[in-house]
């Protein structure tokens, strides 16, 4: 924690301009207290974490959490600085008494109020769910900034591919039909913004991944330039290329055999993986599934086939009965999605003809589009 009352009853924030030397002083003639349990804390100077207050006696304070990281710390204390020089008011640390809840910073913009919650570690969905529904009670807008995912090498702006664990997928946000995630990185004092996500299967994404340093951040936070026409291609050439990768090793992966559900309709429908028609593996959701779209939209193909269908055909039984029988975790709703883009491009069936520019425009009205 940042911030602690003196004896006389004084806040003491600590705001990373103070002199070590100076906090030795401070800390040898003063007392400290917590601002919520009013329990004494210790003032700790050290080499490795910044300056900070902890409680003598661990898990002694319901308000405050113990065990903070340097990168916590020090990534909210960027913030606070941050929201100073753009000379907005900011609470650091407030308790929110109505609600028992702590952001790690409070600030308002004329009238409207924004808790700010820096997340660097783990955080369980019915938490975050608690708490947003908590700000919002309070008619507060909550802005989670994510601490930026660690990869090999540093995050370079343009269009990628990316990976997002489940964790990590808790903080995209969607404003304008569009899928978003801020994070920060103190160490760097760098922003990283990953927008236009497009679930391509699994953990994958690809985004247009945009850095901004601390010093040159504003409020509102940035927002996503509409995608030129050869950013949408690069869109469309990685989808491709990741869809083409998952059909190549299909076969290769499976342990199962003919027993395997897509091999056994890929042999009873009478295609090679790798020659799945391009309809074959649409983005449905800007929510990933845990199942391929490539492998469920195959299975729902040959579903309808078993039926006599023609792929155009939908229904909500038809829909159910087939992700009863397939034991599949895809709701309805993007079965019923999947069956009216179908519709769109005429397909009847696994070979009728399609054209590829159909389905690009597809996926960049849907996905990609600045609305």
């Amino acid at each position: 924690m940042l911030t602690a009352l003196d004896s006389s009853n004084k806040l003491i924030l600590l705001s990373g301009n103070e002199d070590k030397n100076g906090l030795s002083r401070l800390r040898e003639k003063e007392q400290f207290y917590c601002p919520q349990c009013q329990k004494a804390v210790h003032l700790k100077i050290g080499q490795v974490m910044i300056p900070h207050f902890a409680h003598r006696k661990k898990g002694s304070c319901q308000y405050f959490s113990e065990g903070e990281t340097a990168t916590h710390l020090l990534g909210k204390r960027h913030l606070y600085e941050m929201f100073q020089r753009l000379q907005i008011e900011a609470k650091l640390e407030p308790y929110l008494k109505s609600l028992m809840q702590r952001p790690d910073l409070l600030i308002k913009v004329e009238e409207q109020q924004y808790a700010i919650e820096f997340q660097y570690s783990t955080i369980s969905k019915p938490q975050m769910v608690k708490r947003t529904t908590g700000y919002h009670k309070e008619k507060m807008i909550p802005l989670w900034i994510l601490h930026t995912p660690t990869t090999k090498n540093p995050h370079k702006d343009g269009i990628q591919q990316i990976r997002l664990s489940p964790f990590k997928q808790q903080f995209i946000t969607y404003s304008n039909q569009h899928a978003h995630l801020i994070t920060y990185n103190p160490t760097l004092k760098l922003f990283v913004y990953f927008n236009y996500l497009l679930p391509i299967g699994g953990y994958r994404f690809i985004a247009k991944v945009q850095t901004l340093a601390i010093d040159q951040q504003h409020f509102p936070f940035l927002r996503a330039s509409a995608l030129t026409k050869n950013e949408c291609l690069k869109y469309w050439q990685l989808w491709k290329r990741e869809r083409e990768r998952v059909l190549r090793g299909r076969l290769h992966i499976s342990k199962r055999g003919v027993r395997d559900p897509f091999l056994r309709a890929c042999y009873y429908l009478r295609v090679i993986p790798e020659k799945l028609p391009l309809f074959v593996g649409i983005p449905i959701n800007k929510k990933p599934h845990s199942i391929e779209a490539v492998e469920w939209q195959l299975l729902w193909l040959y579903y309808l086939y078993t039926q006599h269908q023609n792929c155009m055909v939908y229904s909500p039984k038809l829909a159910k009965d087939f992700t009863d029988s397939h034991a599949i975790c895809v709701d309805t709703e993007s079965i019923r999605f999947y069956s009216e883009i179908l519709n769109h491009l005429n397909i009847e069936d696994i070979f009728s003809h399609y054209e590829e520019e159909k389905i690009f425009y597809y996926i960049y009205s849907q996905f990609l589009a600045k609305t």
